[in-house]
């Protein structure tokens, strides 16, 4: 196909998207392609996706995550295999709840939103209602997966909660089989809570945040004496002012607190056992405090400015210090007053230095500042790469000059506290932790003054959280709280050894996963409201949606054989929704019992049969159908799921199932962007799945997504892309329905050395594509089976000339739309059915073998020859380029036959060094008879083939060679072209180019 003839597509347009995506769907649908059962003769692939959250129409991250495991299926299907790929649906949780609460109050924000989701006005009442939303949403995607053209087994979809109570009895097996094995506790927990809501707010229930967790803080508490003022307000109770920090373990370098002299702080009563004390915090700490510590009481508030210089005893060293002015308190973290470790904090160092060098601050605030001038750092952590005082030190080498350089000061920040906890060891005058490594000392320090009464500890979000509702969460010791015991050091060891067996695409994260099964900590599982499956010991509390939601793979196994949608009434069109079991058996029947024998092979099917209801057979088949399809291949989604939902998924698995039900492997994808910038419909770049659908179709919205990126690098929609890509999908179905030949061709019949370059390169590219599908790289398969292919393709016929080989021609388009399959499935089984490749209607193309690179037809020679040869014009081309010369006559000046005697044996021959090389050419006596000639010839040759030693085909003869190809190159270049030997007395050299001819780089001279 030519670059003209691929132009001018425009104007031809024979392919109908629309109705060619519907037709083979529908065909697709009435063969049951996708539908997947056990068998038990067959290697089997199960590949599944995590479901989506069903409160609005699904958008391109959803799909660009999701399609990476669709291409995956389908080109293990290609590849033989019987492949499962399910798909379900998530309601568990509060955003629905939260959203039905704002239509029930009319709230204009979120009427919009169902507006711009194209819900008729007359129907937004229904939406008061929380189990409307994915009664509605969920019918709406699956319409939109659909038409996507999926290979997804449709009668396995359920949704979560209540809803579907059969699913409810699978979570309930569940949580029943963590709480035997003393993996969940009730007791009291840090939670994200939304005070709005009255509820946990889990990383589904934000609109911001997700991902961010409660930061353990150390509340020092530095004892002091307030102004006589004062007096009558803490009379008979110790004050304390409070510092929150997260490094305990600096407490042997304090020099002095800090806080903001502008800032109001408050005077709280805090009720301990026995006694009363005051505490000095500021009003946004106080608000967090309430949440997390009882018996709080507002006193009175004090001015900053109030306690600039006042003394006081800093914990565990008991060392009397100052307070002092900053600006880098904030009273939003922490507690608004900051503990100064000026040694191994750069805040605290470059604010020591910023306030002894301002006099006027000192004197405004009534401080000596040659007392303030007397305060040096303490030396605390010997460290890796620092000398005593880190601080100090990084200050200088970032170039940081004062406190506002927040930044700088940020980032300097990190990289200490890094470094000083996971090299770090106590020093000297560190008391009794001296020597001790600083992530052991940590904990011990924090709880010795915790256990004097010289700290507490409180938690706070690092970042902003915003539930569903949109108000801001904050952090709240739940009472009572249900939490699962991800920190059981048992289990961890178990969950370490399944993710050392799992396959993770890009193997760059598996750094991650080992980091996040290591600070993963107890997990609030439970809340009091929101939808979702009760706790079967505890119905009060709802299993939160992360809970729910980490071993479901198991159920797609089994979930074709329930009526999963009855309580939903979608009335789904099809029957393909509703594969149900003989007799419909009630949920309520579904027993633990049943799910051990199922899952865990306990119990006996007989008896399982007189419990339930089903047939013998019947649970003998489920047990079978698990078997079979456990444990999967593959789950796939974009990285923030690491540090929740897929840890949860090893863990859970590890406790519940044998080793050999652990799971196979994850890929993991970054975060779309829309012509690269971050999607959010602020920015006006947010786009569903239905609206890509509507404006590109299936084929294009699939190989676009497939286009956007690979690995865990944010991928990037490129619209444009869809436009071009369309276009040139087009100009291919149309070269394909004018260059196939159905009849029969003769295979490697009088193929010419073009034709078997063109066919090492196709079995080379078929090799590369199934290297790089096996790997999930689907960016890298495309550009390599498709728009690299497409430009050898190109070459190919250019060179071919007007007749190219026939059996070449058909193999490549019937190889290269097999590549295309797992990306633009409608568009090849039109292709292949049109031109009669694929005879019968149930001939499917996503059912063909997926092409195997035959080894025997590539030829590194022969596509060395043809690289070389490009060179060569391309030489020719550059010479045109720079003189600007439109060429009458190409006059090219071969090399001397000795002279490719030398090159064959400097080619033969690894020499380290022109020394060896002559060394070695010089022994011959020929060679010796020649003189200076041929050390000269070295000289030039021995650099040129270093080089270009990979690029040169071995054995060419160059004259014959250039003979061979001159009526092409006398097309390529419209000029008569004449080939001479260097020594030919009859050469046409006017400038005498001959000269500079060696081996494999002939002269060239153009008139």
């Amino acid at each position: 196909m030519s670059e003209k003839q691929e132009s001018n597509q425009d104007q031809m347009a024979p392919y109908n998207s629309k109705e060619i995506e519907e037709k083979w769907q529908r065909l697709w649908r009435e063969h049951q392609l996708f539908k997947a059962r056990a068998q038990k003769d067959k290697e089997k692939f199960f590949v599944n996706f995590p479901y989506p959250y069903m409160n609005g129409h699904l958008h391109v991250g959803h799909t660009f995550s999701l399609l990476r495991l669709e291409f995956i299926a389908r080109y293990m299907m290609m590849k033989g295999k019987n492949v499962l790929f399910p798909f379900a649906f998530h309601s568990t949780g509060m955003p629905i709840v939260a959203a039905a609460e704002r239509i029930k109050e009319r709230e204009p924000k979120q009427i919009e939103m169902l507006k711009s989701m194209s819900v008729a006005e007359k129907d937004i009442p229904l939406f008061e209602k929380a189990e409307h939303w994915p009664r509605y949403f969920i019918k709406e995607a699956v319409k939109d997966l659909k038409r996507l053209g999926l290979a997804v087994d449709w009668s396995r979809s359920f949704t979560t909660t209540t809803l579907n109570p059969y699913y409810s009895k699978f979570i309930e097996w569940q949580f029943k089989k963590l709480k035997e094995k003393g993996l969940v506790s009730k007791g009291e927990f840090p939670v994200v809570w939304c005070e709005h809501c009255k509820s946990t707010v889990g990383d589904h229930d934000r609109s911001e945040g997700e991902g961010v967790r409660p930061q353990e803080f150390t509340i020092l508490k530095f004892k002091t004496v307030l102004a006589e003022r004062y007096t009558k307000l803490t009379e008979g109770k110790e004050v304390f002012l409070l510092a929150a920090t997260l490094r305990p373990e600096t407490v042997f370098g304090q020099t002095n607190l800090w806080l903001d002299p502008e800032v109001e702080y408050l005077l709280v009563e805090a009720h301990l056992d026995e006694k009363k004390e005051i505490w000095v915090m500021s009003e946004p700490a106080f608000l967090k405090f309430k949440l997390q510590k009882k018996g709080l009481k507002k006193l009175g508030k004090i001015k900053g400015r109030e306690l600039l210089g006042r003394r006081c005893v800093a914990p565990m060293i008991k060392k009397d210090i100052p307070v002092l002015p900053s600006g880098f308190c904030d009273p939003n973290i922490g507690t608004g007053i900051v503990s100064s470790v000026p040694s191994d904090a750069p805040d605290d160092w470059i604010a020591l230095q910023d306030l002894k060098r301002d006099k006027n601050m000192c004197e405004n605030y009534g401080l000596d500042c040659e007392e303030i001038k007397k305060i040096q750092p303490v030396p605390i952590i010997s460290s890796e790469g620092w000398g005593p005082l880190p601080a100090k030190e990084i200050c200088e080498k970032m170039g940081i000059q004062n406190q506002y350089q927040r930044e700088k000061l940020e980032m300097a920040k990190k990289e200490i506290y890094k470094t000083g906890f996971y090299t770090g060891v106590m020093k000297e005058n560190c008391g009794e932790y001296s020597g001790m490594p600083v992530e052991e000392a940590k904990k011990k320090i924090m709880k010795k003054m915790v256990e004097d009464g010289e700290a507490d500890v409180f938690y706070q979000l690092p970042e902003p959280v915003v539930c569903r509702c949109l108000n801001p969460a904050t952090v709240k010791i739940v009472k009572d709280q249900w939490f699962i015991k991800y920190s059981h050091e048992g289990w961890k060891k178990k969950t370490r050894m399944a993710l050392k067996r799992l396959r993770l695409y890009p193997p760059i994260v598996r750094r991650q996963f080992e980091y996040v099964l290591e600070w993963l900590q107890d997990w609030a599982c439970a809340r009091k409201k929101g939808l979702g499956t009760p706790l079967p010991w505890d119905p009060e509390w709802i299993i939160e949606s992360l809970s729910d939601s980490t071993i479901y793979m198991a159920y797609y196994t089994i979930s074709h054989f329930f009526p999963n949608w009855k309580k939903m009434k979608l009335d789904p069109e099809e029957e393909e929704l509703q594969e149900v079991i003989e007799g419909q058996v009630e949920a309520e029947r579904l027993q633990d019992s049943f799910f051990d024998f199922v899952f865990l092979g306990k119990g006996e099917p007989g008896e399982i049969a007189k419990e339930t209801g089903i047939k013998e057979e019947v649970v003998k088949k489920m047990r079978n159908e698990f078997c079979y399809w456990y444990p999967f291949e593959l789950r796939g989604s974009a990285k923030d799921l690491i540090q929740n939902h897929l840890a949860f998924c090893l863990f859970n698995h590890t406790a519940i199932f044998p080793e050999e039900y652990w799971p196979k492997g994850f890929t993991l994808n970054g975060w779309i962007k829309v012509e690269g910038e971050k999607m959010s419909k602020s920015k006006g770049n947010f786009y569903t799945l239905r609206e890509m659908l509507e404006r590109y179709g299936a084929d294009v919205t699939r190989i676009t997504l497939a286009h956007a990126g690979e690995g865990v690098n944010d991928p990037n929609l490129e619209l444009s892309f869809a436009e071009t890509i369309d276009k040139r999908l087009r100009a291919w179905f149309i070269y394909c329905k004018e260059n196939y030949s159905n009849t029969e061709v003769e295979e490697g019949k009088e193929l010419s050395t073009i034709d078997k370059w063109f066919l090492s390169r196709l079995n080379r590219t078929v090799k590369a594509v199934s290297s790089e599908m096996e790997n999930t790289n689907f960016k890298s398969s495309l550009k390599i089976g498709f728009f690299d292919l497409q430009n050898d393709f190109r070459w190919y016929l250019r060179r071919s000339g007007s007749k190219p080989n026939q059996f070449v021609v058909n193999k490549m388009i019937v190889t290269q739309n097999l590549l295309l399959c797992p990306f633009v499935p409608h568009y090849v089984e039109e292709i292949v059915h049109l031109l009669g490749i694929k005879k019968k209607e149930e001939d499917f193309a996503s059912l063909s073998p997926f092409p195997e690179a035959v080894e025997e037809m590539i030829s590194e020679e022969v596509e060395k020859l043809e690289e070389f040869f490009k060179d060569f014009i391309e030489d020719i081309r550059n010479i045109l380029n720079v003189t600007g010369i439109e060429p009458k006559r190409i006059v090219v000046y071969t090399a001397e036959p000795w002279m490719y005697q030398v090159a064959n044996i400097l080619l033969k021959n690894d020499f380290k060094n022109l020394g060896a090389a002559l060394g070695s050419i010089m022994k011959e006596e020929k060679f010796r008879k020649m003189g200076k000639t041929v050390p000269n010839l070295v000289k030039r040759l021995f650099p040129f083939l270093k080089e270009n030693s990979k690029r040169i085909p071995f054995g060419i003869e160059e004259a014959s060679f250039y003979r061979e190809n001159k009526e092409f190159l006398e097309k390529e270049f419209r000029c008569k072209l004449e080939i001479y030997m260097m020594s030919d007395p009859k050469r046409y050299d006017p400038e005498g180019k001959s000269k500079a001819t060696i081996p494999f780089r002939p002269g060239i001279f153009v008139e």
